[in-house]
């Protein structure tokens, strides 16, 4: 949860300034280096790529249940993380959208096998559906 003190008691003072601004400075760079510690683990970028999608980024806000606010409320938090992560690291968007991509892959792949697999044993036991 944010700080809501203020940084400076006299705006006019030089001294003052110049220190609140390193604060924030400092604020920011921690924060920005707390993303990229989970940016760096796979089941770290998993799961911001969860929260992207559960934020439906990657869909439209529309919704017959006039959840549409809801909805956009989400999909500003979406955009809001997907700017954290690119201020983070620019290439791990790319990067959580290629395994996602892989992952789909080999999902599909295990899901056909899946299939080839039940109908070799039905053939095999001449079963017919």
């Amino acid at each position: 949860m944010a700080d809501d003190r203020a940084l400076v008691k006299n705006a006019a003072d030089p001294k003052q300034v110049k220190a609140a601004g390193r604060k924030e400075k400092q604020a920011r760079e921690r924060e920005l280096a707390d993303l990229i510690a989970v940016l760096q683990t796979e089941p770290g970028r998993r799961f911001v790529w969860r929260v992207l999608g559960y934020c439906k980024l990657f869909t439209d806000v529309w919704d017959p249940s006039n959840r549409i606010h809801f909805n956009a409320g989400l999909q500003h938090v979406g955009n809001w993380l997907t700017a954290e992560v690119t201020a983070a690291d620019e290439e791990a968007f790319f990067l959580m959208m290629r395994e996602s991509q892989a992952r789909v892959r080999q999902e599909q792949i295990e899901a056909e096998a899946t299939r080839t697999q039940r109908t070799e044993e039905r053939a095999r036991n001449g079963d017919d559906d």
